[in-house]
């Protein structure tokens, strides 16, 4: 068993070596990189979780389909930071033997805004949204090497609609995933490349944008005997450096700040990629979930204190024909995300 997980792992590894730097701030369509699916939120982003399936999930993972998730539909709204909404709507079907489809709808709400002249004087008012409508394939592959393991190849192709006040964009993105799952289905590992694609038509004339390209590797354990499940995810593994020392920087500049080993660096860099997530299900019926990310702990906590910034938790409740999931994300001290959903099966 350590032998093949080993060797699923170093699969996935190299398959996920960092190909191009692409962080926040240097691209547009940043909304799709917003998972409000409860369950990935209550893991502090996992792209994948060992103990329940979530249809939900396949705009950012189209391997995570399988045969379980047909006919099932998933509903989130995620109540955002300052009065931003978020929602999305998808489903999944079996095609017989040529695999799982499924569609998706996203949409993010600024709200509503006050518009002024160069004078200040009130111009009425405009909206801003963003939407992503997109198809998913994905199959289940077997092989001699994985025994009765299997494997799940995947695409979704998304169309992504903007329009800001006046100025209105749209392109494509194509997302890739593979998912390994172990025969007795207690181990799962995923690979997912997400918004592989183009800005077709710009805001302005001339400025063509990238997209938000991210490569996340996870790997989640259920345990055999207890009814417990951990999950760990590797986030934009397209770049090595996303640890922000700002902070640092500033204790530099007051001559408080020592010099730092190479391993600390690489540590506080990895640790920078890692969400963790842990999953209990002490009932058929209930399950509780809770995650931590070092990198949104590192880059929102102020100075007085942290207040919990990084951590998340969730509920969900499991019926016969639909499930219920809550989750809290804690950003910085004076706000977090609420996510709801319903997954009707």
């Amino acid at each position: 068993m350590l032998k093949k997980t080993g060797a699923i792992f170093l699969f996935f590894a190299l398959a996920a070596t960092p190909l191009l730097a692409q962080l926040g701030g240097e691209s547009t369509y940043n909304f799709l990189k917003i998972n409000a699916s409860p369950k990935s939120a209550a893991l502090a982003g996992s792209c994948l979780t060992p103990l329940h399936n979530d249809v939900g999930m396949a705009p950012h993972n189209p391997a995570l389909l399988d045969s379980s998730m047909h006919n099932s539909y998933a509903l989130t709204y995620l109540a955002y930071l300052a009065g931003i909404s978020h929602s999305s709507l998808a489903g999944a079907w079996r095609a017989g033997s040529m695999g799982m489809l499924g569609a998706s709808v996203v949409s993010l709400n600024y709200g509503s805004f006050e518009a002024r002249d160069e004078a200040g004087e009130e111009a009425g008012r405009f909206n801003a949204n963003e939407f992503a409508v997109g198809l998913h394939y994905s199959r289940s592959i077997f092989s001699s090497f994985f025994s009765s393991s299997s494997v799940n190849l995947a695409a979704s192709l998304n169309t992504i609609i903007s329009q800001l006040e006046r100025y209105s964009s749209y392109g494509v993105a194509l997302n890739l995933g593979a998912r390994y799952r172990s025969a007795d289905k207690l181990l799962n590992a995923t690979l997912s490349l997400k918004n592989i694609g183009m800005q077709l038509k710009p805001y302005r004339e001339g400025n063509r944008e990238k997209l938000p390209f991210e490569i996340q590797l996870g790997v989640a354990k259920k345990l055999e005997k207890a009814p417990l499940g951990f999950s760990a995810t590797l986030n934009d593994l397209q770049s090595f450096s996303v640890y922000n020392n700002t902070q640092e920087q500033d204790n530099a500049l007051n001559g408080s700040r020592q010099g730092e080993s190479v391993a600390a660096k690489i540590g506080k860099e990895f640790m920078s990629h890692l969400s963790l997530g842990v999953e209990v299900t002490p009932s058929k019926y209930f399950y509780a979930m809770a995650g931590y990310s070092y990198r949104r702990s590192n880059e929102l906590s102020i100075a007085e204190g942290g207040a919990g910034t990084g951590f998340s938790f969730g509920l969900g409740i499991l019926l016969k024909h639909f499930e219920l999931t809550y989750a809290r994300a804690i950003y910085h001290a004076g706000g977090a995300t609420n996510h709801f959903g319903i997954v009707l099966k």
